[in-house]
């Protein structure tokens, strides 16, 4: 299990995409330490079902952080903000779908950081990635000081998930910069590909877990990428926000090879094990998939999207040592992040108790 460092408390939060894989662990992990969690949530039944409702501690609040006039008033007596809220869905959807990440990740970030500089949060974290990190070699790794990849800083809109992150980025810099943000303190976290426990969504991880389980994966590209428990990455989270001495912090997790991945994920579901094959073989079939979903107007296991990115993390090197010394937060087994992962999907129906996945439930 990963460290657990002594944290002050706090009155109350409010985070943002508390449904998500990691808000919804940001949430928990608030109460559990008995404070205060106003959940900025589009739906609120679809929240109920997926958070812990029956708290007192627990507010949801239904809003849309594109509208801005839908949570302005929520920031009043609010001690630290965890912005999470994100648009990913361009993994396995049609690559042209690109107006969302824009005004999701980019503008309601902004948003975000202004109107809870307005209100006098003293702490605001925002959620970035390790794809906005230039990909270094094994001798010198990537980490909070290496700058985004120039492709990404070049384009004027957000044409892909990592390039919008580092949009993300550049308008909170920019903020900061500029001292619009007064006395509100802002701090970065970059994950690694997030999996465990609360993947509703699902992510690309979740799809892939369930994908798995139904055996509805023959074969994975033979390639590896980072990946961290989302547990262990909202821990970092309320770290940054209550001891960080930094501005930014990876937390990139270990680096997993896709087939020991979906190896462990099969062991848990009792599937079968998808086979591996190289990197350029699962391309082609991906560009299968895409073909197939749009014919039948269904989304695909797979894009070329998603295998680029992973083409991309195989290359990576990336250190998470300044969340280590400076947060105390490490990262927990790969088998824990599974299991759990399995236990919750069971819980919420999505996995039967046999192992093999069931139906998502609607919305």
């Amino acid at each position: 299990m990963a460290d657990t460092p002594t944290l002050p408390s706090r009155e109350r939060a409010l985070v943002t995409g508390a449904t998500g894989l990691l808000g919804s662990n940001i949430v928990r992990l608030l109460l559990e330490r008995g404070q205060e969690v106003v959940a900025l949530v589009r739906d609120p039944d679809r929240a109920r079902r997926l958070l812990p409702a029956e708290d007192p501690r627990l507010r949801l609040a239904a809003g849309d952080v594109t509208a801005p006039e839908s949570y302005r008033g929520l920031f009043a007596g609010v001690d630290e903000v965890f912005h999470t809220a994100a648009y990913f869905r361009e993994y396995f959807q049609d690559p042209s779908l690109t107006g969302p990440l824009e005004d999701v990740n980019v503008r309601a970030t902004g948003d975000i950081v202004r109107e809870a500089a307005d209100a006098g949060v003293p702490v605001l974290v925002h959620t970035s990635s390790i794809n906005v990190l230039a990909l270094r070699g094994p001798d010198d790794p990537a980490d909070e000081r290496t700058p985004a990849p120039d492709r990404y800083l070049r384009m004027r809109v957000s044409e892909c998930y990592p390039s919008s992150k580092v949009r993300a980025e550049r308008v909170v810099d920019d903020l900061v910069a500029s001292g619009r943000t007064g006395d509100t303190r802002i701090a970065v976290v970059l994950p690694g590909w997030m999996w465990g426990p609360g993947d509703a969504g699902p992510t690309s991880a979740g799809r892939l877990f369930l994908d798995v389980a139904r055996g509805s994966v023959r074969a994975v590209p033979r390639l590896a990428n980072y990946v961290v428990d989302a547990r262990d990455v909202a821990l970092a989270c309320v770290a940054a926000a209550r001891v960080g001495r930094h501005d930014r912090y990876v937390l990139a997790g270990g680096k997993v090879p896709l087939p020991r991945l979906t190896r462990a994920v099969a062991a848990e579901t009792g599937s079968r094990a998808p086979r591996a094959v190289p990197a350029g073989l699962a391309m082609a079939a991906a560009a299968l998939m895409e073909l197939q979903a749009k014919v039948s107007g269904t989304e695909p296991t797979a894009t070329r999207t998603a295998i680029g990115v992973l083409r991309e993390g195989d290359q990576r090197h990336i250190s998470s040592r300044l969340a280590l010394e400076d947060l105390g937060v490490g990262t927990r087994p790969l088998t824990e992040t599974i299991t759990a992962m399995g236990a919750w999907y069971r819980q919420h129906g999505m996995l039967s108790a046999a192992g093999a996945a069931a139906t998502l439930p609607a919305g």
